[in-house]
């Protein structure tokens, strides 16, 4: 029986923290049992977008798809501060990067412009859908039981995933996107005991 798949979704707001590297390699081993697939947010990246949409009105559409060129960026900028760790451009190339025991960054902008918007309900191309929403639909397609997201604050306890979107800890979308997986979690990666808070 194959290992279960665990999405983890690096927050963007951890790209730029010197602790991230040592902090995410404990993260991997930690969870060494399971298969894993990254998904990075946008970061600094996207706030550039965010500032460009709010100065000259580029639209949600346009936004929605330079944001996800952004994290393509950050895709590729992860793979190059951790070893170990090889983009991927489209879900065909997930499976060969697991048999060179690589651990795949998922660079979602292929998918999402020709997949994803080819289904019954592709996600909305709107800031309301974040990179957690992304990571989700992602998690989703790939049939993942575990998805975690990695970032810079804490969780109270206990909360639900709609909770987690009242508070601006997820997207307003996450809790629609997230609904087939199984076991979603929070977790504060700059905290070094990486205790998970599950989002019931």
């Amino acid at each position: 029986m194959p290992p279960s798949l665990l999405v983890a979704k690096v927050g963007g707001s951890l790209l730029n923290w010197s602790g991230l590297p040592e902090a995410l390699a404990t993260f991997l081993d930690r969870n060494r049992r399971h298969r894993h697939l990254l998904v990075v947010g946008g970061g600094e990246s996207v706030d550039v977008i965010r500032s460009l949409d709010q100065t000259h009105a580029l639209g949600e559409e346009v936004s929605h798809h330079l944001a996800l060129r952004a994290m393509d960026l950050t895709a590729h900028c992860l793979a190059a501060i951790l070893p170990g760790l090889v983009v991927a451009d489209a879900m065909t190339d997930v499976p060969s990067l697991w048999n060179r025991n690589a651990i795949p960054v998922f660079a979602p902008r292929v998918f999402l412009d020709q997949e994803d918007r080819k289904t019954a309900d592709p996600l909305p191309h709107c800031w309301s859908v974040t990179s957690d929403s992304i990571a989700a639909r992602i998690a989703t397609a790939l049939g993942a039981e575990l998805l975690v997201l990695l970032k810079s604050t804490d969780a109270p306890l206990p909360i639900d995933r709609s909770r987690a979107a009242t508070l601006g800890l997820v997207d307003p979308f996450f809790p629609a996107a997230c609904r087939g997986i199984p076991h979603v979690s929070l977790m504060n990666l700059r905290d070094a005991r990486l205790q998970e808070t599950v989002l019931r």
